[in-house]
């Protein structure tokens, strides 16, 4: 007879940006993005530091490439 085991619950925690990939109005840092001086570009902020996309990116609903870039990204060994 097969044994049954009871599931726990794994809790979730809460992400703190609105999407993992997108690039979102309120990640945008005003105090660097003015230091920057361009017009077309912005600079954000998410979990893994700061980046520069284009303005047409952002809360466009699809993904961002300079967000996931994997020369900006650091990958730790645990």
């Amino acid at each position: 007879m097969a044994k049954y085991r009871r599931q726990v619950p794994v809790k979730q925690e809460s992400y703190d940006y609105p999407t993992r990939f997108g690039s979102h109005s309120s990640m945008i840092d005003e105090e660097k993005t003015t230091e920057l001086n361009d017009e077309q570009r912005v600079v954000l902020e998410d979990e893994h530091g700061y980046y520069t996309t284009e303005r047409k990116r952002i809360d466009s609903g699809l993904a961002d490439p300079n967000r996931y870039k994997s020369d900006r990204l650091k990958f730790h060994k645990r």
